[in-house]
């Protein structure tokens, strides 16, 4: 299966979690030098949190074939260099998975149980990007799982 990653927007990912991007509207406070906006995204994480770094590699023609998931967390991802598309699915992969597209500037937040996979880079050959959940997760809280095997495409 062939699958086409959408531009990420409220509507769009509102089953998986949330975007934050660029604020409309006026910021909640402003000084000589800055501007600052709140509230554009939200989560609910129960305990610390920890921050990762985690750097995508282009695997021309590699199929997605396993994602993961995580039941007391949600999880915050961040690009730093270059936009990437994560792939995301509910129920275990009874319904079909989509993939979202996420330019730097933007942090997507994928609720907790939602099932995700390993960002691909977009018009670069590797991306990194920043990490947020729960902390202990990596070792705590994944639980991983095979799905029918698909590729995703950026343009």
């Amino acid at each position: 299966m062939i699958l086409l990653a959408k531009r990420a927007t409220s509507s769009n990912l509102s089953k998986y979690g949330s975007i934050a991007g660029a604020p409309a509207g006026a910021p909640t406070s402003a000084g000589a030098g800055y501007k600052f906006w709140s509230d554009i995204a939200h989560y609910h994480v129960d305990g610390e949190t920890e921050i990762g770094l985690c750097t995508v590699f282009e695997r021309p023609g590699a199929a997605i074939d396993s994602m993961e998931r995580h039941l007391r967390t949600p999880e915050i991802l961040v690009p730093i260099d270059a936009p990437f598309a994560v792939p995301v699915m509910t129920d275990g992969g009874a319904a079909a998975p989509e993939a979202f597209l996420v330019n730097p500037g933007e942090a997507i937040v994928i609720n907790r149980g939602i099932w995700h996979g390993a960002c691909i880079p977009v018009r670069k050959h590797q991306s990194s990007y920043f990490v947020i959940f729960r902390r202990g997760t990596p070792g705590e809280d994944v639980e991983k799982q095979n799905v029918a095997p698909f590729n995703v495409v950026t343009d």
